[in-house]
């Protein structure tokens, strides 16, 4: 692997985008791997667009760039916007906000680096020391994740996770549809299908936030998920 590319979906984030393109910017990759970062603003209502500009103004590095969605689509449209646009050999997301430590993405790379799986994600339920979440949704994410290894045929223990790092050629040629948060299932869905890809996953550390902070994702995305793992896991496509 020579090259990683890092997708950031972003929608009403300014308070948190600037940071984490600053952090994503300073990351050292392991082994000397270059790396990529497109920011996908999906058509913000605050000021997150003027940040973005403001923050790649002032680091001014070439290897950040910035795509912008003229109405609003969802995380899993941004995503496939991102990915039209990546040219790393392998590509992983990274939500707009502080979830997630970045530099946890070194912990996936090390394993494709090391020729033990093609694909890998990160699991919120893996570490032992922080678990996160809320009790109804650590509860919702277990059923989902439990049904999807039983329609998909998978072994995870965390199918909703942000941090999937997948082979780019791979990524490309899934023929993703679902705009909003039903991308988490489609996609696992779809790698599924691939029997040759070798699966791992890695601990990595949660820190959720609420509503109040800028949550996102609720009780319909749920049902919209059960909906997309009968859909995707038992169609053709």
């Amino acid at each position: 692997m020579k090259k990683l590319s890092i997708i950031i979906p972003v929608y009403n984030e300014a308070d948190t985008i600037a940071e984490v393109i600053k952090v994503l910017n300073a990351l050292v990759l392991i082994n000397n791997i270059e790396k990529e970062i497109i920011v996908v603003d999906d058509c913000s209502q605050d000021t997150s667009k003027a940040v973005i500009k403001n923050t790649l103004s002032e680091i001014g590095s070439a290897s950040i760039r910035i795509c912008e969605h003229k109405i609003n689509i969802g995380k899993g449209g941004a995503i496939q916007t991102g990915i039209k646009e990546a040219d790393g050999d392998y590509t992983i997301i990274q939500d707009a906000d502080l979830e997630l430590i970045p530099a946890e993405i070194n912990n996936l790379l090390q394993v494709v680096w090391d020729n033990k799986a093609d694909i890998v994600y990160g699991s919120r339920f893996l570490n032992k020391e922080v678990k996160g979440g809320s009790w109804i949704s650590n509860r919702a994410n277990g059923f989902l994740t439990g049904l999807s290894n039983f329609v998909f045929k998978t072994r995870i223990t965390d199918m909703e996770t942000c941090y999937k790092l997948v082979p780019t050629p791979v990524f490309k040629s899934l023929n993703l549809i679902e705009q909003r948060f039903g991308f988490e299932p489609e996609i696992t869905a779809k790698l599924a299908k691939h029997k040759q890809l070798r699966w791992a996953e890695v601990p990595i550390t949660y820190n959720p936030r609420n509503n109040e902070q800028g949550k996102k994702i609720g009780w319909k995305d749920g049902f919209r998920a059960i909906w997309c793992i009968v859909k995707y896991g038992l169609g053709k496509g």
